[in-house]
C-alpha cells in the first residue's frame, strides 16, 4: 500500500517539473520573441528613419533647386522691368506728342491726299508766328438745326461767300421730358465748313469750338460759340496765307 503511494508521489512530482519547465520554455520563448520583435521592430525603425533622411535630403535638394530658379526668374524680371522703363524713356523722349505729333499727322494727311513734299517744305518754310491779318473779325450768327428744326436756310456765309457754315445739335430734352425745337448747347454739336468747289470739313465738340481752314491764299480762324437759343455765334478773322 505504501508503495503505491510512493509511486504516485513520484508521478505528481515528475508532473509538477514537467509542467514547471514547460512554464520556463514558454517564458524563455515568449521572451525570445519579444527579444526579437524589439531588434527588428529597433532594425525597421533604423530603416524608416534611414529612408526618411533620405528624402528629407532630397526634398532639401529639390527645395535648393526650385529657389535656385526662383532668384533667377526674379532676376530676369527685374532686367525685364529695367529694359521696359528705358524704352518707355525712350519712347516717351523721341516718340513726338502734344502739337509736333499733331503736326506730323497732318503733314502726313497732306502727303496722303496729294500735296507734293516740295510744296509742303516751302509752306514750312515760310511759317512765321506773326502774320498779315484783318484788324476785326467777321461776326455772324446761325441756327444750329436739330432733328426737330431743320431748314436749308441755316446757314451763314463768310469770307465775301467762299466759306458757307451749317450746324447741327442734339434737340434740348425739358423738364418734363419733352423734346424741343432748339438744340442743347451743353452737348456735341457738328459744324460743317463747305468751301467753295464743294470741299468740306467737319468739326465736332462742345462749344466753345475753334478751327483754322485755309482757302487759296487766305486762312481764316473760326470760334464758334453757344448764342441765344437756337443758335450759335461764329467769328472769322482772315490772315494771309501762308
Amino acid at each position: 500500500m505504501s508503495y503505491g503511494l510512493g509511486l504516485s508521489e513520484k508521478k505528481q512530482a515528475r508532473q509538477r517539473r514537467n509542467r514547471f519547465f514547460k512554464f520556463v520554455f514558454y517564458l524563455l520563448v515568449i521572451a525570445g520573441v519579444g527579444v526579437y520583435g524589439y531588434y527588428e521592430g529597433q532594425a525597421e525603425g533604423n530603416r524608416q528613419i534611414a529612408n526618411v533622411e533620405d528624402q528629407v535630403l532630397v526634398l532639401t535638394k529639390e527645395n535648393n533647386r526650385l529657389n535656385d530658379q526662383t532668384r533667377a526668374a526674379l532676376d530676369k524680371q527685374s532686367s525685364a522691368l529695367a529694359e521696359a522703363r528705358v524704352w518707355r524713356d525712350k519712347f516717351e523722349n523721341e516718340i513726338p506728342s502734344g502739337p509736333t505729333l499733331e503736326i506730323l499727322e497732318l503733314v502726313q494727311q497732306r502727303l496722303a491726299g496729294g500735296l507734293e513734299p516740295e510744296r509742303l517744305k516751302t509752306l514750312i518754310g515760310l511759317a512765321e508766328n506773326s502774320q498779315n491779318c484783318d484788324p476785326a473779325p467777321e461776326t455772324k450768327r446761325f441756327i444750329v438745326n436739330t432733328a426737330i428744326f431743320n431748314s436749308p436756310g441755316n446757314s451763314v456765309s463768310l469770307g465775301k461767300g467762299s466759306i458757307t457754315v451749317t450746324g447741327n445739335g442734339i434737340a434740348t430734352v425739358n423738364a418734363e421730358k419733352k423734346i424741343e425745337a432748339w438744340y442743347d448747347p451743353t452737348r456735341p454739336v457738328e459744324i460743317i465748313f463747305t468751301q467753295l468747289g464743294g470741299k468740306k470739313e467737319v468739326l465736332t465738340g462742345v462749344l466753345p469750338l475753334h478751327k483754322s481752314v485755309v482757302f487759296g491764299g487766305n486762312e481764316y480762324r473760326f470760334s464758334i460759340l453757344s448764342g441765344k437759343q437756337s443758335f450759335a455765334t461764329i467769328s472769322a478773322t482772315r490772315c494771309d496765307f501762308p
